[in-house]
């Protein structure tokens, strides 16, 4: 008969959802789901699913606090699993399991620690990206890793396919992880740490276009990293704020002057960056959400660094 441990798992989002949903299905034994104040809570939530299954459910506000270490002392786990949850937790804390605390990472190791991989991957063009499953230690994902899957990434991925195959590979990892932690099996990957990168937590802001700084390309792979449920990637038309949803590189060398449209059709609106034209096939006007194709002419600008400068001169550059 398979071993069975005392599990608590601390998670966020549809991540934490599916492996959480996971791992209850294969019968493991999740005393605590640990989750964040303040998240809703519906049916794709962690709280939700734990208190369904009757399992206790605590979002401390503190979770590195004296008063959780003795509650989590005393809960007497075997085993932390780091779903999704978005604060980093002390050694103390980390070190409470008999055998040790995991985490999931959306990036390759140790080539893309740190917060929104999976963002970052897409936005530097990568071809493809690495889910890893590590133990934690006391640096920010420089744990010795345990079990890794590389996908490819295809030219106009976004990222909601990336978290797509996330949040359906992930589980079945974690499944596996589990195994091989009963039947002593798990080997450690240690990491090269010369060969670390780190990556931020990236804000709404950052995701601001403007067309004669970044190549069709660059700006290509901002719209799909930074695409809905995101923020998105943006820029102004006229002063007004215009969100990118979509884009599409152009298969056909058009060039002309940056954040200048040059075609609008049912595919979107032909418009050129730094180095050549691309499609933003869908974009709309924030806050009413009227597309901007409906408004915008042939000939018309999106935000470019010139234009700024143009207009603090008043156009009275000759």
């Amino acid at each position: 008969m398979s071993k069975s441990f005392n599990i608590i798992f601390w998670g966020k989002g549809k991540r934490g959802f599916y492996c959480l949903k996971k791992i209850l299905e294969h019968g493991e034994s999740v005393s605590t789901v640990v989750g964040h104040k303040g998240e809703k809570k519906d049916e794709y939530s962690i709280q939700y699913l734990a208190e369904k299954n009757k399992i206790k459910f605590v979002s401390p506000s503190d979770p590195n606090s004296i008063e959780f270490l003795k509650f989590l002392n005393n809960k007497k786990p075997d085993l932390f699993i780091l779903g999704g949850y978005g604060k980093i937790l002390s050694n103390e804390i980390i070190d409470i399991p008999s055998i040790f605390t995991i985490n999931f990472h959306g990036g390759k190791l140790p080539q893309y620690r740190g917060s929104s991989p999976m963002n970052w991957s897409l936005i530097n063009g990568e071809s493809s990206f690495t889910l890893s499953i590590i133990k934690v230690d006391e640096g920010v994902d420089t744990g010795p890793i345990i079990s890794e899957s590389t996908f490819k990434i295809s030219e106009n991925d976004t990222i909601v396919h990336l978290h797509s195959i996330a949040n359906k590979v992930f589980p079945e990892m974690l499944l596996d992880v589990i195994e091989q932690i009963k039947n002593g099996s798990y080997n450690f990957k240690e990491q090269d740490h010369k060969e670390g990168s780190y990556y931020p937590l990236r804000f709404p802001e950052d995701g601001f276009v403007l067309l004669d700084q970044l190549s069709a390309e660059q700006i290509h792979n901002k719209i799909r990293a930074l695409t809905e449920p995101y923020p998105c990637a943006f820029s102004y038309y006229k002063n007004k704020k215009v969100k990118f949803i979509s884009s599409e590189l152009c298969k056909n060398p058009y060039y002309g002057e940056p954040g200048r449209i040059y075609k609008i059709s049912r595919k979107g609106l032909l418009v050129c960056a730094k180095d050549q034209c691309l499609w933003i096939t869908k974009a709309l006007l924030y806050k009413t959400g009227i597309p901007l194709a409906d408004v915008a002419k042939r000939y018309d600008k999106l935000a470019t660094v010139n234009d700024s400068i143009l207009n603090s001169f008043g156009n009275s550059i000759h």
